[in-house]
């Protein structure tokens, strides 16, 4: 996915930060640039102290203590974190499980071994309701040696909703936040109904496939580009047959989970599932093609296009 070019648009201004293994942009519309620039710089002072919080790869996050908890022992966490992982359980509930931030070592398993040597699926089953959450303590319980959270496909995107949240403190009406797989938009740009996203083909991202317009939602976007950082829990086995999904809704927390979830669940089952939560729309591509028609498109729920380019 892409934001449009700044030459076409009058009194834009662009900033980025490096943070949770992406880069970050914001682009603010109709703001003097000083101010524009000091409300980026809090919303990526924001993402930062969440990653902080979130990373599993920091030996000082939430996410690392709650890693280190044995079977049964409990913690007091963050409300931020505390209110991430509620929102990780409603997904997991609702998908059936097919989300399910519990899977880090099953994840990790998959990207470091030896993909020559026959891998059988691994019997490491956990889930979320191996995780018991206290809302009136803010306290969370293990009942599994074997959890490892990994947020790696909810994280950026709440982090994302935190900044946004931020910038419409600093008063910001127009803008939107980018981190590479997930676009949120505040407002609109100009004359415009919200703000043009892209989306390219994830075989060939020369190939522009359609345009969205974004006002006050969420678009994300998965694929295999990256390798078999996909797995799909109730197998214990990684992605490899969808070519890439996206999920359009309100927040980006939710869209973020989501286009990971529509990368495993089958067709029919996310058809089904956009009708019953019908905030939630999605876009599926199967075959990773050099040129994709729209044969290979598959849309569900309430996904808009604003602009075919096949």
């Amino acid at each position: 996915m892409s934001l449009l070019n700044n030459k076409l648009y009058n009194n834009l201004h662009r900033f980025s930060h490096q943070a949770m293994n992406t880069i970050f942009e914001i682009v603010i519309a109709g703001e003097d640039k000083g101010y524009a620039g000091q409300a980026a710089a809090a919303a990526f002072q924001e993402i930062d102290r969440l990653e902080e919080e979130l990373s599993r790869f920091l030996p000082n996050s939430e996410v690392t203590r709650i890693n280190n908890l044995k079977k049964n022992q409990s913690l007091k966490i963050n409300i931020d974190v505390f209110e991430l992982l509620t929102i990780a359980n409603n997904i997991y509930n609702i998908t059936g499980g097919i989300f399910d931030i519990t899977a880090g070592r099953i994840i990790d398993q998959w990207k470091t071994k030896n993909k020559n040597v026959g891998l059988n699926p691994l019997n490491e089953k956990v889930g979320m309701d191996k995780i018991l959450l206290d809302d009136k303590y803010y306290t969370l319980t293990v009942l599994s040696d074997n959890i490892s959270l990994d947020l790696g496909g909810i994280g950026k995107g709440f982090a994302i909703d935190k900044a946004s949240d931020l910038l419409r403190e600093w008063e910001i009406e127009n803008a939107v936040i980018h981190s590479g797989s997930t676009v949120k938009a505040i407002g609109h740009l100009e004359n415009n109904n919200g703000w043009p996203v892209t989306i390219s083909n994830p075989g060939n991202p020369e190939q522009t496939i359609a345009e969205v317009l974004l006002k006050d939602s969420s678009l994300s976007g998965s694929g295999k580009h990256k390798g078999e950082h996909i797995v799909n829990p109730l197998t214990s086995l990684p992605v490899n047959k969808r070519a890439g999904a996206w999920s359009l809704t309100k927040t980006a927390t939710v869209s973020d989970a989501m286009s990971t979830t529509f990368m495993i669940m089958p067709v029919e089952q996310i058809e089904q599932f956009c009708k019953i939560h019908n905030h939630i729309a999605g876009l599926i591509i199967q075959n990773s093609l050099q040129q994709i028609t729209d044969k290979e498109l598959f849309f569900t729920g309430n996904f808009v296009l604003d602009n075919y380019f096949i």
